[in-house]
């Protein structure tokens, strides 16, 4: 039995080495190509200030975030939920950069996190898919006619990571027997 969990993070900013933190994790399980329904979802307080350019892609604030947890009491949680699976997102060194950064900010062991996981990257794959076209999320829904691009009007982890997982899908990525 293969266990892929999509995965999506939020951030202050595009730079963990700048300061920047995440602010909200989407996960979603998917077991031999199938949607399960269990997620992982939390947004996170940081006291690190949402730069504008993120703001405007996500349009979180701070002033929402002010008395959600420190990723910190939601580590164990997170990495018991993505344990021993295969991990898939979009602009993946993105995403695991962060995660990484916040690991160590946590005092934990990143070494576990990459034993424990493997890692791919779905820009990679849509890139050779479908060289020389746009292969952002929201390009990719539009190609497999998943979700109408006005209902999507900022991006949400939890959604994201959901999405993701049915662009996948759509791809031929899983085989059914």
């Amino acid at each position: 039995m293969k266990r892929y969990i999509f995965l999506d993070v939020e951030t202050t900013g595009l730079s963990p080495h700048n300061g920047d933190r995440v602010i909200e994790i989407g996960c979603v399980e998917v077991l031999n190509g199938f949607l399960t329904g269990r997620v992982f979802h939390s947004y996170f307080n940081t006291n690190v200030k949402i730069s504008s350019e993120a703001f405007q892609i996500h349009g979180i604030n701070n002033l929402f975030l002010k008395n959600k947890p420190l990723f910190c009491e939601k580590i164990d949680d997170f990495l018991g939920f993505i344990n021993n699976s295969i991990i898939i997102a979009h602009n993946a060194k993105f995403d695991v950069n962060f995660i990484h950064y916040e690991i160590n900010q946590c005092g934990g062991d990143a070494n576990f996190f990459y034993n424990n996981n493997f890692f791919l990257d779905s820009l990679e794959i849509a890139r050779k898919m479908f060289p020389k076209q746009r292969n952002d999320l929201n390009s990719l829904c539009k190609r497999f006619h998943l979700i109408n691009n006005k209902i999507r009007i900022k991006h949400n982890a939890l959604l994201d990571a959901w999405l993701l997982s049915l662009v996948v899908i759509k791809m031929g990525f899983f085989e059914f027997k």
